[in-house]
């Protein structure tokens, strides 16, 4: 799905899980999400909202990718579930998935993406998230292959929820990444500011 714009999204309850689902699974073919704009999106009482997300694959000679990809102006309002997920797929029904239960029921499982996936260059720019019911986000990337130039520039969460990550607010794992402005920022980011 290369150089696809998305614009004046509108999701509500009963609606899309997501603003936009990004989901990649590596294939010998290279298989890829790159050149992606989701911009002037507003959800409300949605599952998840930004929600990229990569399959595993038992194919050893298999890649994939999501690179160079830009969510900007876009606002959640109370979303039932982790408003913010990069990483591994979350579902029942693919090779090596993260559980459903995860990280609620105790033993659930969560592997990181395949060392087959590029996750590159993926920035978050003026995101409003409203009183989310459970942590902000979940960013989990492959510490063998940690994630590249992930930027959270002016993601600010009003009340964010505590819950399942706590003071932490996010799962952050096995990515490079920035915060420009933003409250609360990912623990394994670097925080910043930018001047007007």
């Amino acid at each position: 799905m290369p150089g696809s714009p998305f614009e004046m999204v509108n999701c509500g309850p009963g609606g899309p899980k997501a603003s936009h689902c990004t989901k990649v699974k590596p294939t010998l073919y290279h298989n890829c999400v790159r050149n992606v704009t989701i911009r002037h999106a507003y959800m409300f009482h949605t599952f998840k909202g930004i929600y990229m997300k990569s399959q595993n694959t038992p194919e050893p000679n298999a890649s994939g990718e999501i690179t160079n990809i830009l969510y900007e102006d876009i606002t959640m309002d109370e979303p039932s579930q982790v408003p913010i997920w990069i990483g591994p797929a979350q579902e029942a029904d693919s090779y090596k998935a993260c559980s459903l239960l995860w990280p609620v029921v105790p033993f659930a499982h969560c592997p990181p993406p395949s060392l087959a996936m590029l996750w590159e260059n993926i920035t978050l720019r003026r995101v409003k998230i409203l009183n989310p019911k459970q942590s902000p986000g979940v960013i989990l990337g492959n510490p063998a292959r940690p994630m590249r130039n992930i930027v959270f520039e002016q993601v600010t969460v009003v009340n964010p929820g505590r819950s399942p990550w706590g003071p932490s607010y996010y799962k952050c794992e096995g990515a490079d990444g920035i915060a420009l402005n933003s409250h609360p920022q990912p623990p394994c980011f670097h925080g910043g500011f930018l001047f007007a």
